[in-house]
């Protein structure tokens, strides 16, 4: 596990401070890929989506539909929530106060993801990632499905 930058001090998922997992950047990004936060095989080996639902995206999504692409692989949040003994794949509900202080903690850290991929087309997996890039509610978002947002 890696431990968390001290920015992550003061952050509502701080809690035993280790477990960060950073966004993996490619050079020359086409594409980023920004899911939720990472399970727990990330937090393990300190890289975002390579457990279950990264393999399958990874796997399914990337290889047979962006064959030699370039992709970057992000999350909204960087750690899993520490719930006093264990920790969850789970996070706040969307759109809550402990949720959004969250995701504003982390903010800093996908801004510079996306700084260093300017070409690349940026494609939320699920609406905690919708939310947090796009800002819309809930019942907006549903009708982001299929639509590029510039």
């Amino acid at each position: 596990m890696l431990p968390k930058p001290n920015d992550c001090l003061g952050c509502p998922f701080y809690g035993d401070g280790s477990g960060y997992v950073p966004d993996e950047i490619a050079p020359a990004a086409k594409v980023v890929l920004v899911c939720q936060n990472p399970g727990e095989v990330e937090e393990i080996q300190g890289r975002p989506l390579v457990g279950p639902t990264g393999q399958m995206l990874r796997g399914r999504f990337v290889a047979r539909h962006l064959p030699g692409v370039p992709v970057t692989y992000a999350n909204i949040v960087k750690c899993r929530w520490q719930q006093g003994e264990r920790r969850s794949n789970n996070l706040p509900p969307l759109g809550s106060h402990l949720w959004r202080s969250v995701v504003e903690h982390c903010s800093g850290y996908l801004k510079q993801t996306l700084v260093a991929c300017p070409d690349a087309i940026v494609v939320p997996m699920g609406e905690h990632a919708a939310l947090a890039l796009t800002g819309l509610k809930a019942k907006a978002m549903l009708h982001l499905r299929g639509t590029l947002v510039v």
